[in-house]
């Protein structure tokens, strides 16, 4: 008898195999990770709801409403849900608030908890994400956590919490990283509010930079937060906690101090306790304020820290009273930068700055408003502020006191407040949830006409497909080219850095895993397991790569998708899977040779590549990095792919960084002159004012390594540049250049890099006696100093698709000696260097050539290579 109730086994049927296979082994999956981790279990039970979830129906007339990551029933959600709530048209529809263990004692939820189309739900609970995937309507003044994938029968609106005047997403420096999840969200939103056009260009087309890749719709209606300070009862609320809390403020005048939160980040910020009390208590004691309530509302990220503060706790008002209450009872405002100060413009009151670390605060975070624009006189101490606050209360407002100050209010009220007028809320509510765009400022199509290209870079380790990746977004005209950088979030230094050179013109889509690993995973050990045994995969499988794409990339297209790797089947599928006009992957190498490659007698890539393989039916071409390596590949792998897939582009160079790097720069200041050179602080400071840090720093870095090991002695130097693994061949170079040895006693040899035959290959110049003329330097990230200083450039590949180190030295003026792998004739062609056969008589035989002069090397213009290589790749990735 079948015990599986149907609507159970309807669900099941209808789950990717992968799916069903992980719920039914799930116990053993928890067993496992709970060894590794106490939260594991519940991350499985979460994630056993989660994956149930996604394929569940969506609950008509049922919205979600979320603050500040459930710190309260706070912001624009809580003034959309009261406008909305017991509105008559709408009297069908549920509403769920998202609190957290903080907040589920509020006044909010009192006041809603015997409502009977109103529920609340803990903030990342198993239910939470429940609501998450089977809610119809979505609202969020943040972003929903990583694990949040957008269903297409969902409507998400995110309206964000504030006019920024600090500096956002990619305007903040090394700002990528923290922006992540940001901008997946605003990807995958159907709608973003913004309070004024101001916040449009500036936040969301510029600094997460939506242009050309939002999908959705920007409603400039104003802010529904603002709605509370119009009307007759405006501030009622307010004033009614403040009572019970012992203050009054009926009849009394209101200065309500909101300074915004300091620190590192949103999520590590700084509350500085004691310069706030020192401030209030100069406010309560200041003879132009008796008789004036002083509050002070704390951002909410930072109000945990003080709210168990005694001497703050007189001053505070509550988390739960909505910020825009306070100011409706407000009469003057001081505040920094923060966008509280932007909403209190609608009212026509008087605003203080109060500032006191202005200069370092605009430089640590980055302000798009300076303190000449501000709407107010700005103080940076506080006997400062309370003179001006004594002008403002005495002089009868800003007009009197502060005439420029006042204009710019007048100004910026027009600018950042225009739909702030007590409605608001009515408008974004027909808009959304009336479909009603056409009465109101609504904004589509953020086009711009570039090509929008995503990127896959690979594992940004430092390597060649890294190197490659790096110079190609650096050649990619961002006139032309609207470019996303795709790659995992990494915690290792290594990865960070060469992140960190991605041009600041690229978007970083940069990927978290999710809820949805366990089953992809899953997916991945069958769909590799039927590539090795040329076994047909299960097409269902694609629904959960599908929506692993929607997870990363919301709603956003490409015109092509590159894998540029190549060499990862899982990101490959995820590349597959996703919302492109053409999906181009990357041969760097003979893959063949690579998939057979063994290390301590395994094939590690074996079948990982197999699964690569597979997926070549699903690629619109297949583009190897030279005309040779095209050629073994077609050949090699014709059982893949038809034969006019395989196509080729050579790899670009970064030319200036090569220059710069190996102290042949083209950059010239001739206004440096001439300098007292008797003080090195000074001296550096000087040049520090007509040269770049990274230029002198990468200068002084070839000087110093150039006049240690190359230049302690006479004699002719070669150097190679490469992973130390097995494919490279270092032993042959080593042994070849122990027979060097033998005749010019004086040469040397550095080798540039790291990897895992690094000890053996040590031990192997000490075995040969040649240790004190042989230099490993370790992975560096300024080659080119080193480079730059040597002779010759002499490389020992098995085998290689076309080595961008050789076009490196080649900019360097570096003559070039190669061993003669599959794509080395394509590789040298017009270099003038030498290839010779790949054993050791014949690679000391090609360096013994050079020492005697009969190897030499051609001009290169790099520049005019790198065009020639940009339209080789606008041809295979756009068609």
């Amino acid at each position: 008898m079948n015990m599986v109730p149907k609507a159970k086994r309807a669900l099941l049927n209808n789950l990717p195999p992968a799916m069903w296979a992980y719920l039914r082994k799930e116990r053993h999956v928890w067993e496992g990770q709970f060894q590794k981790n106490k939260n594991s279990l519940s991350g499985a039970v979460r994630s056993r709801s989660f994956t149930k979830a996604l394929f569940a129906p969506i609950k008509k007339n049922t919205v979600v409403w979320e603050s500040f990551a459930g710190n309260g029933a706070l912001c624009n959600p809580e003034a959309i849900f009261r406008r909305m709530v017991d509105a008559p048209e709408y009297n069908t529809y549920r509403h769920v608030w998202v609190l957290s263990s903080k907040a589920n004692d509020s006044r909010f939820k009192e006041e809603f908890q015997d409502h009977p189309r109103v529920s609340f739900v803990k903030h990342k609970s198993r239910e939470y994400f429940e609501v998450l995937e089977t809610s119809e309507f979505l609202v969020n003044n943040a972003t929903f956590p990583t694990e949040y994938i957008k269903r297409p029968e969902q409507t998400y609106v995110n309206v964000w919490h504030g006019t920024p005047l600090k500096k956002m997403g990619y305007d903040i420096e090394g700002g990528a990283a923290g922006a992540r999840n940001v901008l997946r969200n605003f990807m995958s939103a159907d709608y973003l509010v913004s309070q004024n056009s101001f916040m449009t260009e500036r936040m969301y087309l510029d600094g997460y930079k939506l242009r050309n890749i939002y999908e959705g719709a920007i409603i400039e209606e104003g802010y529904p937060r603002s709605d509370s300070m119009f009307g007759t009862d405006a501030g009622a609320s307010a004033r009614r906690i403040l009572r019970e809390k012992g203050i009054e403020t009926q009849g009394k005048k209101v200065l309500l101090y909101a300074p915004t939160w300091r620190g590192d980040s949103f999520y590590k910020p700084d509350a500085d306790a004691g310069r706030l009390k020192a401030t209030l208590r100069k406010l309560q004691d200041s003879a132009a304020l008796q008789g004036w309530v002083v509050l002070l509302k704390a951002h909410q990220v930072i109000v945990d820290q003080l709210v168990d503060d005694p001497e703050i706790a007189e001053f505070l008002v509550p988390n739960d009273v909505p910020a825009n209450e306070a100011l409706a009872i407000t009469d003057l405002l001081v505040s920094d930068y923060s966008s509280i100060f932007v909403d209190y413009l609608a009212t026509g009151r008087p605003i203080a700055f109060h500032i006191p670390d202005v200069d370092s605060y605009a430089e640590s975070r980055g302000l798009y408003m300076g303190v000449p624009e501000l709407p107010g006189p700005v103080s940076s101490t506080v006997d400062e502020l309370l003179d001006h606050l004594e002008s403002i209360i005495g002089g009868g407002g800003l007009e009197n006191g502060f005439a420029a100050e006042s204009e710019r209010y007048a100004k910026l009220s027009a600018e950042m407040t225009p739909r702030d007028d007590g409605g608001a809320s009515a408008r974004i509510i027909d808009i959304v949830f009336g479909r009603n765009e056409a009465e109101y400022n609504v904004r589509r199509n953020f086009s711009d006409g570039r090509l929008k290209l995503m990127v896959y870079l690979g594992g940004m380790l430092t390597n060649g497909i890294t190197s490659s990746a790096l110079n190609l977004l650096n050649e990619l005209d961002p006139e032309v080219y609207d470019v996303t950088a795709f790659y995992r979030h990494s915690n290792q230094l290594e990865r960070q850095q060469n992140a960190a050179l991605i041009p600041r013109h690229v978007r970083h889509v940069i990927r978290d895993t999710g809820t949805l690993q366990f089953p992809l995973l899953g997916s991945m050990q069958k769909f590799e397991q039927a590539a090795v045994d040329n076994l047909d995969s299960d097409a269902r499988d694609e629904r959960l790569w599908e929506m692993e794409w929607r997870r990363v990339f919301g709603h956003a297209e490409f015109d092509a998708a590159v894998d540029f790797s190549g060499y990862a089947a899982y990101w490959s599928r995820i590349i597959t899977n996703g919302r492109a006009g053409r999906r181009v992957i990357w041969q760097h190498n003979d893959l063949e040779a690579d998939a057979e490659r063994e290390v301590n007698g395994k094939k590690p890539h074996y079948r990982n590549l197999r699964g690569v393989f597979k997926l070549y039916q699903d690629f619109d071409a297949l583009v190897s990095v030279s005309p040779d390596l095209r050629d073994i590949n077609k050949t090699n792998l014709a059982a893949f792919a038809p034969a006019e897939k395989f196509v080729s582009a050579r790899n670009t160079i970064n030319v200036e960084r090569v220059r710069t790097g190996g102290g042949r720069s083209k950059a010239q200041n001739p206004d440096a002159g001439v300098h007292d050179l008797s003080n090195l602080a000074d001296t550096v400071y000087k040049l520090g004012q007509f040269y770049s840090y990274e230029e002198l720093i990468a200068e002084a870095s070839r000087q110093q390594l150039v006049t240690q090991f190359i230049g302690e002695r006479g004699g002719r130097s070669f150097v190679t540049v490469g992973r130390l693994s097995p494919e490279k061949n270092h032993a042959r170079l080593i042994r070849a250049f122990a027979e060097v040895l033998q005749d010019e006693p004086e040469a040397k040899l550095v080798i540039i890099g790291d990897g895992p035959l690094a000890p053996e290959l040590k031990q192997l110049a000490v075995s040969l006696g040649i240790s004190g003329s042989v230099q490993f330097t370790g992975r560096m990230q300024n080659p080119y100093a080193v480079m730059s200083a040597c002779d010759c450039f002499v490389m020992s590949s098995d085998y290689e698709g076309q080595p961008i180190v050789i076009l490196e030295a080649r900019v360097l003026g570096l003559p070039v000696l190669v061993t003669r792998f599959g794509s080395a004739e394509s590789a040298m062609e017009g270099s003038g260097g030498l290839i010779v056969e790949c054993d050791e008589k014949a690679l000391a035989a090609g360096m013994n050539a050079f020492l005697a002069g009969e190897v030499g090397a051609e001009p290169f213009d790099g520049d005019a290579y790198n065009r020639e290589v940009v339209k080789e790749f606008t041809e295979v990735v756009f068609g």
